[in-house]
Order: C-alpha cells, then structure tokens, then sequence
C-alpha cells in the first residue's frame, strides 16, 4: 500500500486482513522499513483516518507478532487490550499490564512485540509537522530529528491528557461523528502533538526553557485581525506565528499582558460569536454542525461556553431565528442576548467587551459618544460601509439594541 497522500486518499479507511504479505506491505506504506514475525492463523483489523499531518489508526491483532522497523517518522503505540514491549535501541518500554503507551522516534530500529491478541491505537506524526510545530512555539529553527524518551508516563500531567484525548478521539470516531470537520480535527491534532513536545522529554526540549517577551500590541492587532478574517477556517499556531512574525509563545504573552486573556480563548470567543450569527441567520442548522464549525469536539462543551458567553441555550437562539425567519419582513425579532442589556452580570459583560478587536473598541467609544457613522469613518480613515460592519459586530457581541444601550454597556465596563 503507498504511503498515504494527505490530499488525494480518503480521510477514512478500513483494513482488514489475514495475508502476511499483505499486512506487512501496508506497514510499510504507513510507517517504514520493516520486518515481521507472525503466526499462523493471523488477523489484521484496522479503522484508519488520515487528518493530514496526523494519521489515526486503531488496530486489532489477534495473535502475538513482532515486527522490526526502520521508523521513518515519530510513531504513538498506545494499548487498550493485551500487553507487550517496545524497544528502541538500549531503551525499552513495557506496553500495557502495568505498563503505559510508548512514543518511538524516527531513528534508529525500533521493535514491538505483542504478547497476545491487542488492541492498540497508533499515531503517526509527520516528521515536519512537529518540527513546524516546535518552531511556531520557540521561534527557533529546528534542524535536529526528535528523540523521544520510550516511555510515556499516562498516569499524570501531559501523558494522562495524550491518553484521555486519543481515547476521546477513538470513541468519536467509533460513534461516527464528525470529528474530522476541519476545525475539530485541526485542534484535536495540534492539541496531541503540542502536548508530547511540550511534556513529554526529548533532545530539543531545551528551546522550550528559553524565555520570551510578549510581542508588541502591533503584532497583536495583526493576530486578531488574522483571526477576525479566517475565524470561519481552521486556525493553527503555525498560521498565528506567522503572521505575527514571532514565536506562539510570545503571542501568547502578549494576550495575557495586553488582553488579559489567552489566545485560545480569544480565538474560541470570536467563533462563539460566529456561531450565535450562523443560529440567527441559518436556524435549520443542527446546533452539533454550529459547534464543530466553532471548533468544539463536544456538543456540552460547546453549550456550556455559549451560555457563559450570552446568557442563552443555542437552541434557544436558535428558536429565535425561527421565529424571525417565519415572520413577515420587518417583523423578525432583532437579534440580542437572552438577558436584558441594562441587568448584565459584571463578569458576562467582561467577557463580552473581551471578544472585541483593537477597532471594534474604537468604534465601541465613538458610537457610544453619539458619533454618526460618517463622523467616525472620517474619524477613523476607514469607510462608512466599514464602520456599519464593525457597529454590527458590536452591538452583536455586547447584545447592545441601540446606541444608548451601548454607552450604557461601555460605561458598567469602565466600573
């Protein structure tokens, strides 16, 4: 089987298989160079998804193997059933049974036995993918391959998180849900890979100790206007860093230090805000499909956010926009929050007033100071069309019905 092409192979595929040279010669294709010893009576099971720099593989075996492989990229074996041993060179790593998953690196041979029948989920990560990411995280160029300690401890910190999500992963896929939407899998994957490199050790860990001072408020205007522009597309660390023309960890910085809030939030905000738009103007949209189109894996997850972020249940958004939709023109129902603009808890109208954009904010002030939109387009040197357009988005996020509900708004912000 060739190796897998991230843009012309299904996103999705079964195997299965009792053919020796078969099963060894679709190893080859997925992760490398190898040899293998197995019984008589041998059976192969595997769902595969390919998400790109990522490909997500659970395997069942139904015999003891070995297999011997020359890696020609950094592969996850994590048991669900069975036990057995890793190697790779003079490290080794018990697998399953008191044991935990094992991260094997693309150098050197590297061997797995299995004592039994397993069932075992693999992840293959794109050599350059990794490389991209650590790049994107410490503004360093990385020249090395990565080495990895065998053993990963899935007991506490990073390596319990690397299980939970990749269990989390296998029971969505199992379920055949979405989980492949562009958003959701673009951050489940980018989650996976930054957890190894940022807790599990290996021979570059060293970049990541290196401090880093948050980028100016320059760079942040052009992240968030990154963001405001793709917000409807998958977003990566990758992109952010460069855009800003500096490391992830010094955007994230200058969140905390200017914003007050973290990128991630940030990002998840304004997509929150997006999904309110997509209730309103399309209600037959299934309330799962807005969620993972916001990037959100899990449905109560998602909820639990929207309501935090305008008082509401997105179904009960989402009747409102039935209602507007079924009534005669000029009679739809405006769009608002569920709560009053004047009874705001200070913590939900914080939250609010944080999904604005550096000139949301300026237009914020100016149409709360009773400025026509003329005035502040002349004010601002942008275009009245413009103006109209960020005017929208605020009084969308804030849940604001008319200018003097804003300055109303804007003053409870300011204390």
């Amino acid at each position: 089987m060739p190796r897998a092409n991230h843009e012309d192979v299904p996103r999705r595929f079964e195997i299965h298989t009792r053919d020796h040279h078969t099963a060894v010669s679709i190893w080859e294709g997925l992760y490398g160079e190898l040899d293998a010893a197995l019984p008589r009576g041998f059976e192969w099971r595997a769902h595969a998804v390919d998400f790109g720099p990522v490909l997500f593989v659970q395997d069942h075996t139904s015999d003891a193997i070995y297999l011997d492989a020359q890696l020609d990229a950094p592969l996850l074996v994590m048991p669900l059933r069975g036990s057995g041993r890793a190697a790779v060179g003079r490290d080794s790593a018990t697998l399953g049974h008191g044991g935990g998953p094992a991260i094997f690196s693309a150098h050197g041979r590297s061997n797995v036995r299995y004592d039994s029948a397993m069932d075992v989920i693999t992840v293959r990560f794109d050599r350059g993918y990794l490389c991209s990411q650590l790049e994107s995280i410490t503004g360093e160029v990385v020249r090395a391959d990565f080495q990895f300690q065998l053993s990963l401890d899935s007991r506490a910190g990073s390596g319990s998180y690397v299980e939970r999500l990749c269990r989390f992963m296998a029971a969505e896929i199992n379920a055949g849900t979405d989980i492949d939407h562009p958003q959701v899998f673009a951050g489940l994957t980018e989650s996976l890979s930054r957890a190894l490199l940022m807790g599990q050790p290996h021979n570059l860990a060293h970049l990541l100790e290196r401090p880093t001072p948050p980028s100016s408020r320059a760079v942040l205007r052009r992240v968030e206007e990154y963001v405001d522009a793709h917000a409807a597309g998958p977003i990566s660390a990758i992109d952010l860093a460069a855009v800003a023309g500096t490391s992830a960890r010094s955007v994230e910085a200058a969140f905390r230090a200017h914003r007050g809030t973290s990128l991630g939030t940030f990002l998840r905000d304004r997509r929150l805000v997006r999904a309110q738009r997509a209730l309103l103007a399309e209600p037959h949209l299934a309330v799962l499909h807005v969620a993972r189109a916001a990037g959100f894996a899990r449905r109560e997850v998602f909820e639990s956010a929207y309501v935090r972020a305008f008082g509401e249940r997105p179904e009960e958004t989402r009747r409102r926009g039935l209602l507007a939709a079924g009534t005669a023109p000029g009679e739809a129902e405006p769009s608002r929050c569920a709560a009053p603009s004047t009874a705001i808890e200070p913590a939900t109208l914080a939250a609010r007033m944080a999904l604005l954009s550096a000139r949301e904010r300026e237009v914020c002030e100016a149409v709360a100071r009773g400025l026509l939109n003329k005035q502040i387009a002349e004010a601002l040197g942008i275009t009245e069309r413009t103006v109209k357009e960020h005017r929208a988005r605020v009084m969308a996020k804030l849940g604001a019905r008319s200018a003097v509900e804003l300055g109303i708004l804007l003053q409870k912000a300011r204390g």
